[in-house]
């Protein structure tokens, strides 16, 4: 059913009320009903002198004006009820009214665009419907606060910037009358640069602290053998590669940044990405840059995205684990993949990292030199070639065995590298890579035991990466270790959406540690 003049409320305050009757006049419509919410800070002189100046074109010009009696709260499921749309116009950053026009909206089902002017900004949307994604707030909780100049915090936007506002809602008015139409401010935030008066629309998705979120649920031994059973094709280079794009916007994005920049990319290619923190209440705060290398420019943004994803969902996770302590909460490694083997592998691989650490701080290490005969894995073998380049002779150690995993140092140069892995091949490559990308290097060398001698070693190949069977040999591996182990499925749909990508958590302790 199109939607008549007369079925519209306007509600709000203040010059962008005014403005938005002005345009809503100049573009020819005729009937238009507003409720001032704050009659001090309104011009109704004003507001007459549009209608008049208008109905000097079109006699048919009306205007309804509607308050709340004095000192009296209004009423909004009743103001808006005898409506069929509702838009708000108002110049303020105080959000209790907005959003209880919004409850009283969503709960008499009637789509509410706002058009705000707020911190030196001017924004549209997105409209909030029933099921539409959490409107204003969520777009309040995407937007960047590198986005929000706060040498303007205090400023008022101009009249001309109002109207610039003003008229984009009318004809978002509009194209909703026409029904045929798709609606750009549906999903999506208009964002106008007051001084510039430049603005396009961005897509918000929905934020989970204003549309919900499902608490993580612990997987139990027999279904967590049952999904690391479970193999997938490759998610296709093109879809990862659209996907994280979408997710990357300087405006709204759940990564800020994504891609190679400035940076150097021999011997290896790096990537870096910048996720926000979901937890700010707006606007959103960014979290520290991450960079991650590869042997392909594919492979290091694949692996940067995929970091990303886990340091922006770690910091939900004192909300979807509230019922842990928080000391179990600080242990959890999040990791993301293509199927839940890669997501609680890559979960299990920090964790070997982060115990690995904690060893470090704790003993004086004691490793073996390793004499390797053959490199059948290519990456080892690249990387072991690039840092004789271009760091001198490199030396290999085996470290003591960490809950039954490899432990292997590198040398280059001065410095030692280390890294604890599900298999040698990955806890090699993960310390050639570090050497290379000169990552923070051990703060005390280990003692080299050179009474046993060199111990010779293959490096077996580690294509393809086999996340179900590397998975499945590392729980195995944990039992037989005495290790307690705990997975958690994240339910990343309830705060990233429907993508090709999930996220799990995982909590190790060792045998005398309590889980």
């Amino acid at each position: 059913m199109p939607l008549q003049e007369e079925d519209t409320l306007a509600v709000g305050f203040g010059p962008m009320l005014l403005a938005f009757a002005e345009s809503w006049y100049e573009s020819g419509l005729s009937k238009l009903s507003v409720f001032i919410s704050d009659i001090e800070a309104t011009d109704t002189a004003k507001l007459t002198q549009l209608r008049d100046s208008a109905r000097r074109v079109n006699l048919e010009v009306s205007l309804k004006i509607l308050a709340a009696a004095e000192n009296e709260e209004p009423d909004w499921k009743r103001i808006v009820e005898p409506f069929q749309f509702i838009i708000y116009a108002a110049e303020t950053d105080d959000w209790g009214e907005l959003r209880q026009l919004q409850e009283a909206c969503i709960a008499e089902r009637r789509p509410m665009l706002p058009a705000v002017a707020a911190h030196g900004l001017g924004w549209i949307g997105p409209l909030a419907e029933p099921g539409g994604g959490g409107g204003w707030e969520s777009a309040w909780r995407r937007i960047h606060a590198t986005v929000v100049p706060k040498s303007r915090d205090q400023e008022r936007i101009s009249s001309t910037a109002a109207a610039v506002l003003t008229n984009v809602v009318v004809h978002q008015w509009q194209k909703a009358g026409r029904e045929d139409e798709e609606l750009d401010c549906r999903k999506q935030c208009f964002i106008l640069e007051p001084e510039t008066l430049t603005g396009c629309w961005h897509e918000i998705v929905p934020h989970p602290l204003v549309t919900g979120y499902e608490f993580a649920r612990q997987i139990q031994a027999p279904e967590l053998g049952r999904i690391l059973e479970i193999s997938a094709e490759p998610v296709a280079p093109d879809d990862w590669f659209a996907y994280f794009n979408n997710l990357t916007s300087e405006v709204t994005g759940i990564f800020h940044n994504w891609g190679e920049g400035d940076l150097i990319q021999i011997p290896l290619a790096q990537c870096l990405v910048q996720p926000v923190d979901p937890l700010t209440a707006g606007p959103a705060q960014l979290l520290p840059a991450i960079v991650r290398s590869g042997l392909t420019h594919d492979e290091a943004r694949r692996a940067s995205a995929l970091a990303g994803l886990e340091a922006h969902a770690a910091r939900l996770l004192p909300l979807q684990l509230a019922g842990l302590p928080q000391y179990l909460q600080e242990s959890v490694s999040v990791g993301a993949g293509s199927t839940a083997a890669e997501a609680v592998g890559r979960a299990l691989r920090l964790c070997l990292e982060q115990k690995l650490a904690e060893r470090l701080q704790s003993r004086r290490q004691y490793v073996r030199r390793i004499a390797w005969t053959e490199a059948e894995d290519v990456r080892c073998r690249y990387y072991l070639e690039a840092l004789n380049i271009t760091g001198g002779e490199v030396f290999i150690a085996a470290g003591e065995p960490l809950l039954g995993f490899s432990v292997v140092w590198v040398c280059s140069g001065t410095s030692w590298y280390v890294s604890a892995d599900l298999s040698f091949t990955l806890a090699l490559r993960s310390s050639l890579q570090k050497a290379l990308d000169k990552a923070e290097s051990a703060k005390i060398a280990p003692v080299i035991e050179e009474d046993q001698g060199a111990r010779a070693a293959m490096i077996p190949n580690g294509e393809p990466m086999d996340y179900p069977s590397l998975t499945q040999e590392a729980v195995q591996n944990l039992k037989q270790s005495s290790a307690a182990l705990a997975v958690f499925d994240l339910r990343s749909e309830s705060f990233l959406g429907e993508g090709p990508f999930v996220l799990y958590g995982v909590i190790l302790k060792e045998e005398e540690e309590v889980l």
